[in-house]
Parts: C-alpha cells; sequence; structure tokens
C-alpha cells in the first residue's frame, strides 16, 4: 500500500513541478494586458523579470523574519494576533466588498442575463428556455444556476440583482475562513495562516469579481470549505464534516460544472488517504461526496423534467467545446467563437450528427498538430498564456457593462476601468501574480524533496494541489479564458505562505546569515504538523513554544 501511495505522489509530483516552473517563468517574464478602452482584449508586454524577483525575495524575507517574531511569543499570544488578523481580515473583506458591489453600477450581460432571465420565467411558469434550440436546452449547465436563482429571486424578487453581490460579498469573507481554517489543521506555523488571510485580502481579481452575476464565487468559495471539511474528517474522523462537504459540493457543482474537476480530486485525495492509512472509510467518504454532487445534478434535471416537460438529454454536446478549444480566432487560441452553437443548429440541435462534426474537427487538427509541432507548442502556449497570465482574470473586461440610468459612471469607477486606477490595479495584480506562482514552485519543490527523502506531508495538502493541476490540464483542451482558471489560482493562494517561508528559510542559510538562526526557524513546516503521520492524532501543544512530541503511537 505504501510503495503504491509513493508511486501516485510521485506521479503527481511529474506534473505538478513543470506546471508551476512554465507558470513561474511566464509570469516574469511578460504579461498580458487588456488596454484601458478594450480596444485589443489582451496585448502581451514584457515584464521586468528582475524586479518580479527581488519583490518576491524581499516579501520571502519579510514573512520569515516575520515567523522569527511570532515564535518569541507564547503559544497563547500566537493564536491571538491569528484571531485578530482573522477579523480584520474578514470585516475588512466584508466593508470593502459591500461597498463596491453597491457602487459599481454592473449590470449583466450575455450568460448571466439569460441564466437570470430562465430563472425569472420559470418562476412565472414560463419554460420555453428549455426546449429544443433554446438557450438551457443547449446549456443544460444552467440548470443548477437556475435553481439557485430561483430560490434567490423568490426571497427578493426577480431580476433584484443587489442581494446577489452582497452574498458574493459574504462568499469571499467564507472563503478566507475556510481557508485559514484549512491552514490551522495541516500547518503548525501562525504565519502561514496571517500572510494567507493578507494575501486574500490583497487578491485584486477576487474583489473585482464580486460584482458578477455568475456562479464562479460561490463554487469558489464552497470548494474551500469543501478543503476544510475533507480535511477536518481525516483529522477528526467525524461523519459530520463529510456531511458538510457534501452538501457543499453539491451546491457548488449546482453554481460551475467545472466543479466536477475539484471533486475528482477529492475521489483522488480519497484513494490516496485509504492507501496511506489502510482505512476502506476514506474511500466511502469520498464516494459519498461523488454521489451527493450527482444526485443533486440528477435532481435537479428531474425537477425541471418534471416542471417542463422538455427532456434533459438535448443539450449541446461537450465534444463541441473541445472542438473550439482547438481553434484559431482572431490570432487567438481556442477562444470563444460560437462554434459550438453555430454546429449544434447547424445540425438541427441532434446530438450525434453535431458529435460527430466535432469530432471530425477534432481529427483534422491534430493531425496539422501533428505534421506542424513548431504550430502546436505556439498554439498552446499562446492559449495556457492567454489563460494563466492575465493578472487580472479578465475581471475588469467582464464586468465592462453599466446601468446608470443615463447618469455618467462616478470618477473612481471611470478611473478602475479606463483610467489611472486601471493602471494600478494591474501592476499590482501584476507582482501579486508573479508571487503566487513562484511561491507555489517553492513549495512544489519543498514537497518534491520530502517524498525523496520518504519523510512525512500532511496528506490534506494534496487535496487542493489535485485540484490545481486537474485544472490547469483542462485547460489545455476546453474553451480559453482566463476566468475559468481563475479559482484555481485562488486555491493556489492557500501554498503562498508556504513557499515564502520556505524561500525566506533557504536565504537565512546563506553563510552569512547562519549565525543569526536558530534551530527551530530553520524547521520547515510540516516538522511542525499538528498531526500524527502514523495514527493521525492530533500533536499537543505547549503553551510556551511549538509543540511536544507525540505519545507513542497506537497504530
Amino acid at each position: 500500500m505504501e510503495k503504491i501511495y509513493r508511486i501516485l505522489l510521485g506521479i503527481f509530483l511529474v506534473c505538478l513541478i513543470p506546471i508551476l516552473l512554465v507558470l513561474s517563468y511566464w509570469s516574469c517574464r511578460y504579461s498580458y494586458y487588456g488596454t484601458v478602452d478594450y480596444s485589443i482584449r489582451n496585448l502581451l508586454i514584457k515584464d521586468s523579470t528582475w524586479k518580479h524577483f527581488v519583490i518576491f525575495l524581499l516579501t520571502s524575507v519579510l514573512v520569515y523574519e516575520g515567523d522569527k517574531w511570532l515564535n518569541a511569543q507564547n503559544q497563547e499570544k500566537q493564536e491571538k494576533i491569528c484571531i485578530y488578523t482573522l477579523l480584520a481580515t474578514s470585516v475588512t473583506a466584508f466593508l470593502l466588498g459591500s461597498i463596491y458591489v453597491l457602487n459599481n453600477p454592473y449590470y449583466p450581460v450575455g450568460d448571466q442575463i439569460s441564466a437570470t432571465a430562465f430563472a425569472a420565467y420559470c418562476r412565472d411558469g414560463n419554460f420555453i428556455m428549455l426546449c429544443s434550440g433554446g438557450y438551457v436546452g443547449m446549456y443544460q449547465q444552467q440548470k443548477g444556476l437556475g435553481i439557485l436563482y430561483e430560490i434567490l429571486f423568490a426571497l427578493f424578487g426577480n431580476f433584484n440583482y443587489t442581494p446577489a453581490k452582497i452574498l458574493h460579498v459574504i462568499w469571499w469573507v467564507l472563503a478566507i475562513l475556510a481557508g485559514y481554517g484549512f491552514l490551522k489543521l495541516n500547518t503548525d506555523r501562525a504565519i502561514f495562516r496571517i500572510v494567507y488571510c493578507i494575501m486574500m485580502l490583497g487578491c485584486i481579481p477576487f474583489l473585482l469579481y464580486l460584482p458578477y452575476i455568475y456562479g464562479d464565487v460561490l463554487s469558489i468559495s464552497f470548494g474551500m470549505v469543501m478543503f476544510w471539511a475533507v480535511s477536518a474528517y481525516e483529522h477528526y474522523e467525524k461523519k459530520r464534516y463529510i456531511a458538510l462537504a457534501a452538501c457543499v459540493a453539491g451546491i457548488a457543482v449546482l453554481a460551475r460544472k467545472n466543479t466536477w474537476i475539484i471533486l475528482i480530486g477529492v475521489g483522488i485525495y480519497a484513494v490516496l488517504v485509504c492507501l496511506k492509512k489502510k482505512k476502506g472509510q476514506y474511500l466511502l467518504a469520498g464516494f459519498a461526496i461523488l454521489l451527493t454532487a450527482a444526485l443533486t445534478v440528477k435532481a435537479v434535471d428531474v425537477m425541471y423534467e418534471y416542471r417542463s416537460g422538455y427532456p434533459s438529454d438535448i443539450g449541446i454536446p461537450s465534444i463541441l467545446w473541445i472542438a473550439m478549444g482547438l481553434q484559431e480566432t482572431d490570432g487567438m487560441a481556442g477562444v470563444y467563437n460560437r462554434y459550438q452553437q453555430t454546429t449544434f443548429a447547424e445540425h438541427d440541435f441532434q446530438q450525434e450528427p453535431a458529435a460527430q462534426e466535432g469530432k471530425e474537427y477534432i481529427r483534422e487538427r491534430l493531425r496539422e498538430f501533428r505534421e506542424n509541432p513548431a504550430m502546436a507548442r505556439d498554439f498552446f502556449k499562446r492559449k495556457l498564456e492567454d489563460q494563466w497570465i492575465e493578472p487580472l482574470f479578465s475581471s475588469l473586461k467582464a464586468t465592462e457593462s453599466f446601468d446608470t440610468d443615463g447618469e455618467p459612471l462616478s470618477s473612481g469607477i471611470t478611473s478602475l476601468y479606463y483610467g489611472n486606477i486601471h493602471e494600478t490595479v494591474w501592476k499590482l495584480a501584476n507582482y501579486y501574480q508573479s508571487i503566487v506562482y513562484l511561491a507555489g514552485l517553492v513549495l512544489g519543490i519543498a514537497l518534491c524533496g520530502r517524498w525523496w527523502q520518504k519523510k512525512e506531508i500532511p496528506t490534506a495538502l494534496w487535496l487542493p494541489l489535485i485540484g490545481i493541476v486537474g485544472g490547469f490540464l483542462f485547460s489545455i483542451i476546453w474553451e480559453a479564458q482566463s476566468r475559468y482558471v481563475f479559482p484555481y489560482y485562488v486555491f493556489l493562494i492557500l501554498f503562498v505562505p508556504l513557499g515564502l517561508y520556505e524561500t525566506g528559510r533557504a536565504i537565512s542559510r546563506l553563510p552569512k546569515h547562519r549565525r543569526k538562526t536558530t534551530e527551530q526557524n530553520l524547521m520547515p513546516f510540516w516538522q511542525l504538523s499538528p498531526v500524527c503521520s502514523g495514527c493521525g492524532a492530533l500533536q499537543k501543544k505547549s503553551s510556551a513554544s511549538g509543540c511536544i512530541p507525540f505519545p507513542e503511537c497506537p497504530g
């Protein structure tokens, strides 16, 4: 069992390290920039690589020095500082988010207005959008979002978007709380939780996406809650945590169908834990989460079938999105161009012939890639760059539609979208992004070193990383849009404090700093993990500093 466990982790690390290495390299070399008038969707500009590295190294040293100061405090004071930081971050996030969404006159367009219109029509007994060729008839994944907005509109009235925006602010705060809880369970350095809070508050795209009337923010938040709940189950083996994980998984997959990538990661994680601890209950727990999510989706399908009389199996075949993801459109690789909808309509909304055309296109396109490898490399390079190294993840472009009742935009909103504030937030987000990727890379290398040395790593740390790898691989084949990969970027923020600390620790071990460093401060984060590697029991903490040794492991 242990051998299989190590082999699986080795395969995963072989995937993880190159991904983080490529993203780190790209983010330091150049970035995509959307011009303030959006005359150019994304403009590739060169970055000052040395500035990115200097900022990253200075941040790492700051984190490491902060850790040394915290270690000089007793355990009780450390926990108080963490709690105060969490409270300050949560309150600030709520106030900042509320002020922003209430003062941004953004009004939904495109898929957002179609999905919410579907909810409003269904409440009035009109199900025409579910027919063959209708919007939801083609885009079946919108049923989940439809039922959520039906509930919201039942409480606050049709097309009342303000409550949804306020809920997004709450989901942002919930994501902060859940991530904090995840790190508290799986690491034992106070600095990690403090830095995580600061990083989440400083995640500008998250703030800018709060007015966006779609399932993105909810799915990110509930995904983070699921990480915490699953991890808590591994630590405490209480069934209530699996029940919570299953519930939030069901809601998250309704809000965003791509949440299935994370859920598959949960299944893989369950296998890893089962192999490591030799307990079949973890497989059952993982299966329960996946089953609940699947049954939730099926229940919504059945409910709409019953209410409308229209079947559920009439949507656009998924293969057409993959075909679209292989196309060149106006010099951009794999972006949305209505191919899937047009092809489906050309075949009278019949799935089989439409899917066959998509398969034929994919075969032909892959043949072109095989015959011209240089073209293939260039295509996928541009496709991945467009998604992963746009620092704002298209958050401003996605929310650039306003309802002002004929009044001009406020000076602040105008500057944010088209002026000096736009330039400033892009620059901040650009350096922030390189910190995230570089810290993730360092953490990945540290995990690889621990794996090679056959040393213990808290199993739960693999859970978000599996989802990140899955999201990256999915972005290779699917429609290219930076908004789609943003959830995995947020999940990577969980590991930024660990990567910054490891970098600062490495710098402290340079000859001129070695004399100033204590043995305690040189300990990597996993050596202070609160979980026994043998039996999974929680490590007891002393009130002074650090932890006391494990009791004799019964397992």
